[in-house]
């Protein structure tokens, strides 16, 4: 697999200077690592044009969506901005082996590196990452969905897109990523994932076997790549968008999404096991076996598309329907060791109270989630995550949802005070702030 990035040979000059083993504890800074669902991902063949155009367009006809977008990634939410920023829900076009990086340039300069309000500061990345997927690849010969038709798109890919780019993700970075030497795992088969099951079409039969067994677990991709800190100290950042659980029949119910939804999370799971046993079967596209670095820690960020509580369904904005999410799979995930979720009586799960301010949104959802403060959007349920390996010492984190008269508010909400995701996203930034100071 390949990427594009800026500042590559520097940075693995770097980085193989400094291995983990030979370098010195001395930065203690605290930096911010955030997710965030960036809605960038245009639903039609021409999506990724129709991006590269709202990029580039001059200031005065620039989207309100978004300069927003980029406002609220400018907000300095209790005096921070993001050091590293996972975007999801965006969007490139696969040359080849390659993902373009010209709609992440065109962000970064036209959008992050411009203040979009006199409270607001620019903000760039010297470093990115632009992950390849499969999201459009084109299964000619197969019919994923059971329509009876071959290799037809959005729904005939490895992972569901008009275009072979589309719904993909970014990876920003203000230190230097070693992406030369990054694992990323689209061509993995669903089938081999422990315990995976071959899901049914909407009316009940069974995929084909020879389509089942084509199949990537990745809807996207999985990435794992090494991020060196100021004092060569190197951390995994693990970066993916998983698939979505929303049935599209109308039902509340998917075999398809949920099942692989939930061999996506056992393979997580698996890959960060601190048994290194565990992820003995997994394969990298380079052929490389094995699961995450186990000496150095990690932070596993992303849209997940799914929640541990057993409560939760999805709302459809407006609608106010919902679908099931395949609930314990996460929990499985999130119960797993290595991650640093309690400290004592100290949750470090981010909550925002914005999802619950008065009827602003949680008063017009029929979601019985039982802890809806950990909401990430308007779907009723906790979507993105960024998760901490339990070496990491967390100093703080959220999800910014402002409230009724609070600074970003109009990113969110029309003028009647009602959450409308054509002004930004329908999901909102969730940050982790990690001390280095007193990690181990």
């Amino acid at each position: 697999m390949q990427f594009k990035t800026l500042g590559l040979a520097l940075c693995a000059l770097l980085l193989s200077a400094c291995s983990d083993s030979s370098s010195t504890k001395n930065f203690t800074g605290t930096l911010r690592f955030a997710t965030f669902h960036v809605d960038m991902a245009y639903d039609n063949s021409q999506g990724y044009n129709q991006l590269l155009g709202e990029l580039s367009a001059p200031a005065a006809q620039q989207p309100e969506r978004l300069r927003n977008l980029a406002a609220v990634i400018q907000q300095r939410y209790q005096e921070r901005q993001p050091d590293v920023l996972l975007l999801t829900g965006f969007s490139t076009d696969m040359l080849g082996e390659v993902a373009d990086d010209t709609a992440i340039r065109l962000f970064q300069e036209n959008y992050l590196a411009v203040a979009q309000g006199p409270d607001l500061d620019p903000i760039s990345y010297s470093h990115y990452l632009v992950a390849t997927t499969n999201s459009g690849f084109r299964m000619s010969g197969h019919d994923v969905n059971g329509d009876g038709r071959e290799g037809q798109l959005p729904e005939d890919a490895q992972g569901r897109g008009h275009f072979h780019g589309q719904d993909a993700f970014v990876l920003l970075s203000k230190y230097p990523l070693d992406a030369g030497n990054a694992r990323t795992f689209r061509d993995f088969k669903w089938q081999d994932v422990n315990q995976a099951v071959k899901p049914n079409h909407a009316d009940g039969s069974a995929m084909d076997q020879n389509t089942w067994e084509a199949m990537s677990v990745m809807s996207t991709n999985f990435v794992d790549v090494a991020m060196r800190l100021p004092d060569g100290r190197q951390i995994s950042l693990l970066a993916t968008q998983l698939e979505s659980q929303w049935p599209r029949d109308g039902s509340d119910y998917s075999d398809f999404h949920h099942k692989r939804n939930g061999a996506q999370l056992r393979f997580i799971t698996d890959y960060i096991s601190s048994k290194s046993s565990d992820a003995d079967y997994l394969v990298d596209d380079e052929g490389r076996r094995g699961g995450v670095n186990l000496s150095r820690p990690f932070v596993l960020m992303g849209n997940l598309n799914n929640d541990e509580d057993h409560y939760a369904k999805t709302v459809t904005v407006g609608e106010r329907q919902s679908h099931r999410l395949n609930n314990g799979a996460m929990a499985q995930m999130l119960t797993y060791s290595e991650l640093l979720r309690y400290n004592g009586n100290v949750n470090y799960d981010p909550n925002t109270p914005g999802s619950t301010a008065g009827d602003l949104y949680a008063g017009q959802t029929d979601s019985n989630h039982y802890h809806p403060l950990v909401w990430t959007g308007l779907y009723g349920a906790r979507m993105d995550y960024v998760l901490a390996h339990n070496d990491l010492s967390i100093a703080g984190s959220g999800i910014f949802w402002p409230l009724d008269g609070e600074d970003g508010f109009q990113w969110f909400y029309d003028a009647e005070g009602q959450p409308d995701p054509a002004l930004s996203s329908h999901q909102r930034l969730v940050w982790v702030d990690i001390d280095f100071g007193r990690s181990k």
